[in-house]
């Protein structure tokens, strides 16, 4: 038995080799490289499994005790087992850690001629900023092709995970973080925080949306600063409510949600939590963007949070909120 324990474990090891030696060599796309990996680790659990439980229930059946007065015999420990099942999993373990070792290594490494994106955290959002410039709240656009975000945070740490494209990576405050992946098919691809970040890091969701680059460079110059010079102020405040991801708290048809509704909210008459009553004008709109902070609405505990808006952008904002009547 034993000599058939050992041989399978050393055909085990032979079969396995060339993947171990081969995964950090192929690995292009995280997502190729990490199911490879994954695979890996699933034939090793799966085999130590059986190698552990099938002896395991012989064993149990074949030496149970027949009667009450039945002592077993006294066996010496055995020092080439002993020896044995410490080598094996430590081999096991150094050749998947190797393998793990391979691709974070490989996946440090930024192809030359990816797609650059900023991302920065904050409680309890993601803001993107493009190459062009282009601020969004929890929408990451991007064209087909190998990504790299650039990534750092304001207030904790946050960390930003794509698992259909098998990344994620911490974002600090102070410093600077990156990933990358290669987006190869359009659509809209779920992300999120995975680093709990304090009461609303459930509600910290994002998504990233890969275009097809034709279709990308019409929404950057739809979007940059010289195209919206040209659109009114109000048609300039609702897309920046639609990329900022406002709408995802309040609504524009008079219903409340997280947040008050947008619908008749300039004009109106506002009471904060600590029961002072203010119009919605100009200036509170201004100062709710910059510092939400310091005027809490009533009803709505969930602070909103700071946007890094420009005098021009919250007008353009203002002027929006005007035509919602």
């Amino acid at each position: 038995m034993l000599r058939t324990f050992l041989s399978s474990l050393l055909t085990m090891f032979y079969i396995l080799a060339p993947y171990v030696a081969v995964a950090a060599r192929e690995a292009s796309d995280p997502v190729d490289g990490w199911n490879r990996h994954f695979k890996v680790w699933l034939v090793v659990s799966a085999v130590i499994y059986l190698v552990v439980t099938i002896p395991l229930v012989y064993f149990v059946i074949r030496y149970k005790r027949r009667s009450k007065n039945e002592e077993g015999a006294y066996i010496e420990g055995n020092v080439g087992l002993e020896i044995l099942w410490t080598v094996i999993p430590l081999v096991v373990t150094i050749l998947l850690g190797t393998q793990s070792w391979a691709l974070f290594n490989d996946y440090r490494k930024t192809p030359k001629d990816a797609f650059e994106a900023r991302v920065i955290a904050s409680m309890y959002k993601f803001e993107m900023i493009s190459p062009e410039g282009i601020h969004t709240t929890n929408e990451l656009r991007v064209p087909v092709g190998h990504v790299k975000l650039t990534m750092t945070s304001t207030d904790v740490t946050h960390d930003f995970a794509v698992p259909t494209f098998r990344v994620r990576e911490d974002t600090v405050p102070g410093q600077t973080t990156h990933l990358w992946f290669n987006a190869k098919t359009p659509g809209t691809y779920p992300a999120y925080c995975a680093e709990f970040c304090g009461s609303g890091h459930s509600r910290m969701l994002a998504k990233v949306i890969v275009m097809p680059k034709e279709e990308y460079a019409k929404w950057a110059r739809e979007n940059s600063a010289g195209e919206a010079a040209n659109i009114a102020p109000e048609e300039k405040g609702k897309k920046l409510t639609e990329n900022l991801g406002c709408t995802g708290c309040h609504t524009i048809t008079g219903e409340s949600a997280t947040g008050p509704t947008f619908k008749g909210l300039m004009g109106s008459s506002v009471t904060l939590i600590d029961g002072k009553t203010l119009t919605a004008d100009d200036a509170f709109i201004k100062t709710k963007i910059k510092d939400p902070k310091s005027m809490q609405v009533k009803g709505f505990d969930l602070p909103m949070p700071p946007n890094n808006l420009s005098d021009a952008e919250i007008e353009a904002i203002t002027a929006y909120l005007k035509t919602l009547r």
